[in-house]
């Protein structure tokens, strides 16, 4: 005698019509006019499946019930859903529908999930079904590199013979697979405990063969950088300075020769402007500028110095107590035109 399929009568395609009260009590009107013409969409997909099931168009069934299955993931579909599976060879898949049948589909329903559990029994002689256990929960579990769910999973995974790849990754957690060879009709248990990545400052990494260098503590960090800015803006100050010393005593020697140029033809004076208006602009300007360079120089040395002193300060401040004993040294600078101190010291 030819075997029915494990297809159901208008019991299910109550059920699928049947709306939850409570969604119905919470959805807006539109929201619950979208439901019902979703469930109307599935029940007539899987009445179609039905159908072709019943004329044994195997392929046309398997289409309609997982189209149904896209829109409504109701038990009842997975069960018709797994034997169509079953009937064109896909045994993993069958699996997989069969085993969520039998997980949702109420204990009443005696005659049904004996159905099921004999198809189910075909399907696993096929495949391998391997139950995986994760630590810590949540972990995300991954075959052959792809997604399935997250720890704890309800089922198995049931994969087709050959080698295969079960993983978990966790976020904080260094990932773990394991290499399995599946074999038709075995049953596995992969275990995966998932250690924490250790933190960034806890020295030799796993594995990795590096040594971290020592850690600065983040004041040593700060008084290094005010040390060190201190300094170069110390010395920014007197290069400044002396470059603009410099610069003044080249244009104090523009105005002696300009000046002695003006006595010359004077005859022993100089006399601005009536002796040579342009020489006497040219001496007031040069002269104006001198001025402005020593005055320039000045001040440069004094932000310098006063920037020195302030960092060396800091650091006699700051210093840890094991340090050497610091010591400063202040000697002035003196040239032509121009003066300033050389600081000096350690710390």
């Amino acid at each position: 005698m030819k075997k029915r399929p494990l297809v159901w009568g208008w019991s299910v395609a109550m059920a699928l019509m049947a709306p939850v009260a409570s969604a119905q009590q919470a959805a807006t009107p539109a929201a619950a006019e979208e439901t019902d013409a979703l469930t109307d969409k599935a029940r007539q997909l899987y009445e179609e499946g039905r159908a072709a099931a019943a004329a044994g168009q195997w392929a046309d069934a398997h289409a309609s019930f997982l189209a149904a299955w896209a829109i409504k993931n109701h038990y009842q579909i997975a069960s018709n859903l797994g034997v169509a599976c079953l009937k064109l060879g896909k045994h993993r898949d069958a699996a997989e529908y069969l085993t969520r049948y039998l997980r949702e589909a109420p204990a009443s329903k005696v005659r049904e999930r004996q159905a099921a559990e004999a198809s189910l029994k075909e399907a696993l002689a096929k495949v391998a079904s391997v139950t995986v256990q994760v630590a810590p929960q949540g972990a995300e579990v991954t075959v052959d590199r792809a997604a399935v769910g997250r720890a704890p999973l309800p089922d198995p995974v049931f994969l087709d013979p050959g080698q295969h790849e079960i993983g978990a990754r966790l976020e904080g957690h260094v990932p773990e697979k394991r290499p399995i060879e599946a074999a038709a009709g075995a049953a596995e248990t992969v275990v995966l405990q998932l250690d924490r990545r250790p933190a960034p400052d806890a020295g030799v990494g796993a594995g990795a063969g590096v040594v971290a260098g020592p850690v600065v503590p983040p004041r040593d960090n700060v008084r290094t950088a005010v040390l060190v800015g201190g300094g170069i803006a110390a010395g920014a100050g007197v290069v400044t300075g002396v470059v603009l010393t410099v610069l003044s005593n080249g244009r104090a020697s523009d105005a002696e020769e300009l000046r002695r140029e003006l006595i010359t033809e004077g005859g022993g004076f100089a006399l601005c402007p009536d002796v040579n208006p342009s020489r006497c602009a040219a001496l007031k300007d040069t002269v104006l500028a001198k001025n402005d360079l020593t005055n320039a120089a000045f001040w440069s040395f004094v932000a310098g110095g006063a920037i020195g002193v302030g960092t060396l300060v800091y650091g006699l401040v700051t210093m840890k107590p094991a340090a050497s004993t610091p010591s400063v040294q202040v000697a002035p600078l003196l040239g032509a035109g121009a003066s300033g101190l050389l600081l000096s010291g350690k710390f």
